[in-house]
């Protein structure tokens, strides 16, 4: 991570003296920015879905809707989450929810402070790092109607379709005559890799690998419809090797 990074934050917090000490920990981590505050459930919601944030400091015990209503609902691939509560119970159900730690109250600046380095230490790993995100790189290609310039990170996978291929998005799909192998070439390996003769993948949004009934390896992406794709024979020793498994 560059030193001119910032990452925003996203505080749901309930009660007001909690709120303001949350405020001036993250104004003291010159890392973050604070880009947005919500006092119950519905706001936070609201704000989830109108807005991206790096990072998420999650009340359990909100008005309107939980924490963990919230956590469940939140299909945010790039962001992490970390839950605040004064209640030790919800710990494992937090973990499994995928959250990135979770703050037991009262917590000082120190323990704060290593959930953000936790934090920075995820985006610092991640295939491509914020300021890769930042600088605007993109695929370029055509459609019927127009050219487009797709940022990398927005791309969850290719897929090919007879002589074209489909880019797939978590807004839309984009049909392109160009074929699988010539998307690939254009492609960063860094980012990108072929897990099928009819898939490409983002790295980024890979979330599990397993076998199936047959054998074959299903591969699992962290998006909206948490697509399933199969993992060509030929390309499983590529992918684990991707993955360090």
């Amino acid at each position: 991570m560059g030193e001119e990074s910032s990452y925003s934050v996203l505080i749901i917090e309930d009660e007001y003296p909690a709120r303001m000490l949350m405020m001036d920990y993250v104004i003291n981590c010159p890392e973050l920015k604070l880009a947005g505050i919500a006092e119950d459930g519905e706001k936070a919601s609201k704000l989830l879905e109108e807005k991206e944030f790096d990072l998420v400091f999650l009340d359990i015990n909100l008005p309107a809707k939980s924490g963990i209503e919230i956590l469940k609902s939140a299909k945010k691939p790039k962001t992490f989450f970390i839950l605040t509560t004064a209640y030790s119970e919800y710990a494992v159900q937090a973990f499994d929810l995928e959250a990135l730690d979770y703050l037991l109250k009262p917590f000082s600046f120190i323990r704060f402070r290593k959930s953000v380095d936790k934090a920075l230490k995820y985006w610092k790993e991640m295939p491509f790092s914020k300021e890769e995100t930042d600088s605007g790189e993109h695929l370029t290609f055509t459609s019927e109607s127009a050219t487009h310039l797709l940022s990398y990170k927005d791309i969850h996978f290719i897929s090919a379709n007879n002589k074209s291929s489909i880019i797939h998005t978590n807004d839309k799909d984009y049909e392109t005559p160009k074929l699988l192998k010539d998307l690939e070439e254009k492609l960063p390996s860094k980012l990108f890799l072929r897990i099928h003769k009819g898939y490409i993948v983002n790295i980024k949004y890979i979330t599990n690998l397993r076998y199936d009934k047959g054998g074959a390896y299903l591969l699992q992406l962290k998006n909206e419809d948490e697509t399933v794709l199969p993992v060509g024979r030929a390309f499983a020793g590529q992918l684990k090797e991707t993955l360090g498994l």
